[in-house]
């Protein structure tokens, strides 16, 4: 319904991604074809600014969201229920093998945003 204002269409929201790696470019080290890996909800940034040189990519001016928001190529960006995605490897996990998609992709939401602060404030044992 576009209440915040922000919304662009179509869009396909979802955050949450766990798919596999159909497709690598050439600069790509950590991952291969098959691999089942994880996606939050950035899939790109400027990597050159203060927050990205920081590992902040959250406040990164030029942060690319998984859904929502465009492309560097000015394409539009599709989310979790797209047929495909393109991420930066750095913004891709690994999801562990024998681990079920339908409980790693809310550790890529949830898990995330209750183990951040935590670490941040040094109280992960």
């Amino acid at each position: 319904k576009n209440d915040l204002g922000m919304s662009n269409y179509p869009m396909v929201p979802g955050h949450e991604v766990v798919g596999e790696v159909v497709e690598v470019g050439s600069g790509v080290s950590k991952f291969t074809l098959g691999d089942i890996v994880g996606v939050g909800c950035l899939v790109g940034c400027c990597g050159g600014c203060g927050p990205c040189e920081r590992d902040l990519e959250q406040y990164c001016p030029k942060k690319i969201w998984s859904y929502n928001d465009v492309y560097i190529d000015g394409q539009p960006t599709q989310g979790g229920f797209a047929k495909a995605t393109v991420v930066h490897q750095k913004f891709v996990v690994k999801i562990p093998e024998g681990m079920a998609v339908e409980q790693a992709a809310p550790l890529l939401c949830a898990g995330v945003t209750v183990y951040s602060p935590l670490s941040h404030f040094g109280l992960k044992r």
